[in-house]
């Protein structure tokens, strides 16, 4: 997991989430809140299509990765468009541009699912109050101010109000989009299992980090194993590299190799750049390991 930049303003953002067809989808979904369409079992009670047009963005954004486990989606899936926070518990949040990640289908569909984790003793977030005698009227008042307006933040609610919510809500569970995973992310290879597990950075983050593992599945088997050989390419050319008599031609190819494994584009970044902030020696390593 990496930290990721959204962009605002329109192109690339789609008409969809900023300025009147915002508003409008918003007033239907207050309509559905007020009419109790929201607490009904079954039926169609989300306009999936509205936000699916935000994945190419998001994709971008992302550099076709999923936001959780910094694996490329496109190589085999598509991708999701994630409700950061589930809409099943945050309803007013369905149609916000700001609750959406880029995500694998592993990682939203089979982990995640409606989960969503807070600190101890923390608040869960509360929509606004919508009552049956709201007239049509006082709804169209609300829904503007409902989410943020990603492209005109004098629009909607503003975008620094958004985050002091959420904010004071103390999820466990990191947002990319606002929070940098290398503060809360360490990486510790087990060269006997050929595994690089994520670990918290400091004691403090270990309910972080458990959360992430238990609804991004950040250390699932399969993102072990991936990791674990993005590590043995890292730690060779870095050895290589400490050979002081490579010529200047090949240690210039390594050094370009391993910009590349750093950069935003590659598959887990977030681990290569946490090992470039150790010493060679910190790293543990085998010259005869092999991979299977």
């Amino acid at each position: 997991m990496i930290k990721l930049t959204r962009v605002r303003s329109f192109p690339p953002v789609h008409a969809n989430f900023y300025g009147k067809k915002r508003i409008d989808i918003n007033f239907k979904l207050l309509k559905q809140k007020r009419d109790g369409e929201l607490n009904k079992e079954g039926g169609k009670k989300w306009n999936s299509s509205f936000w699916k047009q935000a994945k190419d963005q998001l994709l971008i954004e992302s550099n076709n990765k999923c936001a959780y486990c910094d694996t490329p989606t496109r190589v085999v899936a598509y991708g999701d468009v994630e409700h950061f926070r589930p809409k099943s518990k945050y309803w007013w949040l369905a149609y916000s541009y700001e609750n959406y990640l880029p995500s694998c289908t592993a990682c939203n569909q089979e982990y995640k699912k409606d989960f969503f984790e807070l600190q101890d003793n923390a608040l869960r977030l509360k929509g606004p109050s919508i009552r049956r005698g709201f007239t049509d009227d006082k709804l169209k008042t609300m829904a503007p101010t409902l989410t943020v307006d990603p492209v005109d933040d004098t629009k909607g609610k503003r975008l620094q109000d958004h985050i002091k919510e959420i904010r004071k809500e103390k999820a466990l569970l990191i947002n990319p989009y606002f929070d940098d995973p290398a503060v809360y992310f360490a990486y510790r290879p087990v060269l006997e299992n050929k595994e690089v597990v994520i670990v918290p950075s400091a004691a403090k983050y270990e309910k972080v980090i458990k959360a992430c593992d238990e609804l991004f599945g950040v250390n699932r088997k399969e993102l072990l194993d991936h990791r674990f050989q993005q590590y043995l390419l890292y730690m060779t050319l870095r050895h290589i590299l400490a050979d002081g008599k490579i010529s200047k031609t090949r240690r210039i190819m390594i050094e370009n190799r391993l910009k590349e494994m750093n950069a935003d584009k590659s598959a887990y970044a977030g681990m290569i750049r946490f090992f470039d902030t150790k010493k060679l020696s910190e790293l543990p390593w085998d010259f005869n390991i092999t991979t299977l």
